[in-house]
């Protein structure tokens, strides 16, 4: 078999596309993109390599509806917790990078509620999520990240 030819982890279809780009993100300045994506089912992984020089910690207040929008940028080894709404969300060896706001990552936890058995508990995080999407629900995001990288972009 070709080593060069990779599968997909998900369908097994083989010519998963991977490769690099450079990349100038505002706040960050050059990252390189790490990709791999499958053309056949949709899979992809995304990772991105910078070199932080944020703090180690960083915690924002949600208050009002207008702080929704404060960007998070969440290196792939950052922990990310909602002590108010039980959230958590840990690295690991499939643990992407991203970059999105307050709102994009209440919306991620959403995605993953079915994931859990506890569908009691599942139906009382959703609506908390819903009603702190609306700007009803004050709490704290913290992030911890050993490389420097995590941090919010406060306007």
């Amino acid at each position: 078999m070709d080593e060069s030819v990779l599968k997909c982890p998900s369908c097994s279809a083989e010519g998963l596309e991977r490769g690099t780009d450079e990349i100038d993100i505002p706040h960050f300045g050059k990252v390189v993109h790490y990709f791999m994506r499958c053309t056949r089912c949709g899979y992809r992984i995304n990772d991105f390599a910078f070199q932080g020089n944020f703090p180690n910690e960083d915690k924002v207040k949600i208050e009002k509806k207008e702080d929704l929008d404060i960007k998070i940028v969440r290196g792939s080894g950052a922990t990310v917790l909602i002590p108010e709404l039980g959230l958590e969300l840990y690295p690991g060896p499939l643990a992407e990078s991203f970059i999105t706001n307050v709102e994009g990552l209440l919306n991620r936890f959403l995605q993953l509620l079915p994931l859990f058995e506890d569908k009691d508990k599942v139906s009382e995080v959703e609506e908390k999520i819903h009603s702190a999407v609306e700007g009803k629900f004050s709490f704290t995001i913290s992030m911890t990240d050993p490389s420097g990288v995590s941090h919010f972009i406060r306007n």
